[in-house]
C-alpha cells in the first residue's frame, strides 16, 4: 500500500505543494518590491479550497486532473494558477507590492504550512499506532 497516494496524505502533499508555490512567489514579490511596474503575484487559492469543501460533503477526496493547468493526481506541484493581484497602494513608479501585505501573506503560509506537516505527522504517526502488535 502506498501511503502517499491514499486520499488523506495525497491532499496534504497537494496542500503542501500549493503553500510552497505560494511562498516562492510571496518571495519574489518582496525582491521586487522596488522593481518600478511590479505587480504582484499570488496563488489562486478558490480552486483548491472548493476541493477540500467538496471533499467534506462528498465524505471524501477524488483527484481527478480534467486540465492541463490543474494540479495533478499522482504528485508534485504540476502547475497551480498563479493570479496577478495588487496590493493596497502603488506608488507613483506603478510598484504595487506593499511589504507589510506580503509579510502577513508570508506569515499566514508559514503556520498553515507548519499546520500541514503537524497532520502529516500526525496520520503517521496513527498509522503506526495501528500496525503495532497489540499489547506493545
Amino acid at each position: 500500500m502506498d501511503l502517499a497516494n491514499t486520499p488523506f496524505f495525497g491532499l496534504l502533499r497537494q496542500r503542501l505543494d500549493h503553500l510552497s508555490e505560494r511562498q516562492r512567489l510571496i518571495a519574489e514579490n518582496i525582491a521586487n518590491a522596488s522593481t518600478p511596474g511590479y505587480r504582484p503575484r499570488d496563488v489562486d487559492t478558490a480552486d483548491f479550497e472548493r476541493m477540500v469543501m467538496s471533499a467534506g460533503r462528498s465524505g471524501g477526496v477524488t483527484l481527478a486532473r480534467t486540465s492541463p493547468g490543474h494540479m495533478g493526481a499522482g504528485g508534485g506541484s504540476g502547475s497551480v494558477a498563479v493570479v496577478t493581484r495588487d496590493d493596497s497602494e502603488t506608488t507613483i513608479d506603478g510598484n504595487a507590492v506593499v511589504l507589510e501585505e506580503q509579510m502577513t501573506r508570508a506569515t499566514e503560509t508559514r503556520m498553515a504550512f507548519e499546520t500541514g506537516i503537524a497532520l502529516y505527522q500526525k496520520g503517521l504517526e496513527l498509522i503506526r499506532l495501528a500496525a503495532r502488535a497489540p499489547g506493545r
